[in-house]
């Protein structure tokens, strides 16, 4: 036949503990992958927001020193009085000029008289009719108490960017003309061409028609990102819009400027590829520990099975000397580190579960050599004794042949005198039957009654044990209609707390109330106190109400709760009406059980008599075998001792036969218990 081979854990132990080893690495690794990318978009969003609020804070700067100095140029007595000498006309433009060069953000700075032309710091000319169109003067025209502060526009003769700044000069209640400062943002514009977000991302400044002013990518300068469905999304002053490219993070100014600053999903891609090529190598690596771990653990594990089961096979052909000294197998010595670990090996009781197995192996061994031992003793004691019985049983056989002759032959002469004898034996026995029928009709009376008597007294104990448990039910009932009694009045006080309860509400409804007017009073300064009032007071209404459905719901609790004290007190009377009539059961069993113990006596009496009976029997009979004995006592004894002897033969035979299988097993015995080598 052929072996098959055998199959090992090697292989589902390796891979249990890789999978222990490995998985928690791969789950932390993804973990940190994932806080990661949440660390990196917070970065880049507040890296975004500060570069938006860089180029925010350079344009509002910008705006506020116009708006300043052209609050305190249209108050400059040069423009008061006649305003179309041409020596104002050059004070004036003495002073523009001098504002011009103060700031270099000013692209220009100039005076529009009445119908005439322009007065600029950049000798600018432009006819009335060209300047009248522009949105910078219409506004100041209409608002001549106010700055007012144009959308950006294009310069027509630079071509740069630039915000009008406009007021009117107004003396005695007619204007005399229009003041202007055209705010340059080229600063902006710098700040955003040459500022990038993260590696990849960057920033850009689109007008509200969509085109792009400025770009840190130079090719998206003076495209119309109109269609672009993320700037569509850009509704609000401020936010974050997610685009195909990434996130786009976007502030929108005064003048319908955009402000906005990309952060680029190549930034995530390239972090989240440099943290899996580390993590790859990091999971490689610790594979590979992993492995080495595994195959040593499941190397020791393979090597104590294998050690343990040597040595069952040496005790299976007969060996019992095959103990497990080491665990190990003792074959090379381990290192301090190991031992340290994975202990000495050493088969002991005190040491660890391998050990402790291999130990109590070993004990099992001790014991089974013992038993061997005795074993191959005894074997040896019954071989002797099977000799010694086979030679006895031998001369028994022998002489129980002669006696069985000589019985047969003194039967022959006393069989016919027993004859006679047995007729009259035979009527005296006709009569005993007789008297036995009675005795036993007696006797089972007898056993019929004590059987009634013990039912009817098993009967009267349960009815007092049902009484007894019948107490301790009524005790427990009377305790819980206690309990509910007590339970019933702690219900009934809930109204109290209920009432406590309605009163803060009360209370609190008129603290909102007064908080209301308090805040009314204080006008625009309260309205933020006035809502929390507000809120008070409706969070007051709503308690108030949740009151009352609560006094509503114990109002049914506590009228339920009467109604099951009620009926729990109704079940207590109850129990005492089924005492009593427990107890008169209990009195009716009493009596049906003095009955049968009258009915047991008369039964004792008839048995006695039928015992009597039988006695007188037994005495006739035994003088009529008396008569007899002569005859019967010989042929019946000789019978016997015939049929004794001719029993006694073939059991000796049996005997003889059994003694020589015995003396076959015991040689059997001792030859396979010596096959142990103990």
């Amino acid at each position: 036949m052929k072996k098959q081979k055998s199959k090992s854990v090697k292989g589902k132990i390796i891979g249990f503990i890789l999978f222990l080893t490995i998985v928690p690495v791969i789950t932390v690794l993804f973990i940190n992958m994932k806080l990661m990318k949440e660390t990196l978009e917070h970065r880049l969003s507040i890296e975004a927001e500060e570069k938006i609020a860089s180029v925010q804070n350079q344009a509002g700067a910008a705006q506020k020193s116009a708006l300043n100095d052209i609050e305190i140029l249209k108050k400059h007595d040069v423009f008061k009085g006649d305003l179309n000498s041409p020596k104002r006309e050059q004070e004036i433009l003495k002073v523009l000029n001098f504002l011009f060069e103060s700031d270099e953000n000013y692209a220009d700075v100039y005076f529009v008289p009445n119908n005439k032309d322009i007065v600029s710091s950049v000798t600018f000319k432009m006819t009335p009719d060209q300047y009248k169109e522009r949105e910078w003067y219409k506004t100041a025209i209409a608002n001549p108490q106010e700055i007012n502060i144009s959308k950006p526009v294009k310069d027509v003769n630079t071509g740069n960017l630039i915000n009008t700044v406009s007021t009117a000069v107004v003396e005695n209640n007619q204007i005399k003309g229009i003041l202007a400062i055209d705010v340059s943002t080229d600063e902006a514009v710098n700040i955003v061409n040459t500022t990038s977000v993260g590696i990849y991302g960057g920033m850009k400044l689109v007008m509200a028609n969509g085109e792009v002013l400025a770009s840190n990518e130079k090719s998206e300068i003076g495209k119309n990102v109109s269609e672009n469905p993320g700037f569509k999304k850009m509704t609000e002053e401020k936010g974050m819009v997610d685009t195909p490219a990434g996130h786009d993070y976007y502030f929108k100014t005064k003048g319908d400027l955009f402000i906005i600053a990309e952060v680029a999903q190549k930034e995530f891609q390239m972090k989240q590829a440099e943290m899996f090529k580390y993590s790859s190598i990091i999971i490689g690596i610790w594979g590979v520990i992993s492995i080495f771990i595994a195959v040593f653990v499941s190397n020791r594990i393979i090597g104590l099975v294998k050690t343990i089961v040597d040595s069952f096979e040496k005790a299976k052909s007969g060996n019992l000397k095959a103990k497990i000294i080491n665990i190990r197998g003792g074959t090379k010595e381990s290192g301090p580190l190991v031992t340290k670990f994975f202990g000495s090996g050493e088969a002991k009781e005190d040491g660890a579960e391998i050990s402790q197995i291999a130990n109590a192996y070993n004990g099992m061994l001790d014991g089974f050599a013992n038993l061997v031992k005795n074993i191959q003793n005894e074997s040896n004691q019954i071989a002797d004794m099977s000799v010694s019985l086979s030679d006895i049983s031998k001369q028994t056989n022998s002489a129980t042949e002669e006696v069985s002759e000589t019985i047969t032959g003194i039967a022959q002469a006393t069989s016919s005198q027993a004859i006679d004898a047995e007729k009259t034996v035979t009527e005296m026995n006709e009569l005993g039957n007789t008297i036995e029928v009675i005795n036993q009709s007696a006797i089972e009376m007898n056993d019929q009654a004590l059987t009634a008597s013990q039912d009817n007294q098993n009967n009267s104990d349960l009815m007092h044990d049902v009484h007894e448990n019948w107490e301790i039910e009524r005790e427990k009932l009377k305790l819980l209609v206690d309990n509910m009694a007590g339970m019933n009045t702690d219900i009934q006080n809930i109204n109290k707390i209920i009432q406590v309860i309605t009163d803060i509400s009360t209370q609190t409804n008129l603290l909102a109330l007064n908080a209301s007017i308090e805040a009314a009073r204080a006008g625009e300064a309260g309205k933020g106190f006035a809502v929390v009032a507000e809120e008070v007071r409706k969070l007051a209404e709503q308690s108030a109400i949740s009151t009352k459905d609560i006094e509503t719901i114990i109002e049914e609790i506590q009228m339920k709760s009467n109604e099951m004290v009620t009926q729990v007190s109704a079940s207590y009377d109850g129990g005492q009406k089924q005492t009593e009539i427990i107890n008169s059961a209990i009195d009716s069993t009493d009596k049906v059980t003095q009955q049968f113990d009258t009915i047991i006596q008369n039964v004792h009496k008839i048995d006695q008599l039928s015992q009597d009976i039988k006695q007188q029997k037994d005495d006739v009979l035994f003088s009529v075998e008396n008569i007899s004995a002569s005859t019967e006592e010989n042929s019946a004894g000789t019978e016997e001792v015939s049929a004794n002897a001719e029993e006694i033969l073939a059991t000796m035979q049996e005997f003889t036969a059994n003694i020589q299988d015995l003396e076959t097993i015991a040689d059997g015995l001792k030859k396979q218990v010596n096959q142990f080598n103990i």
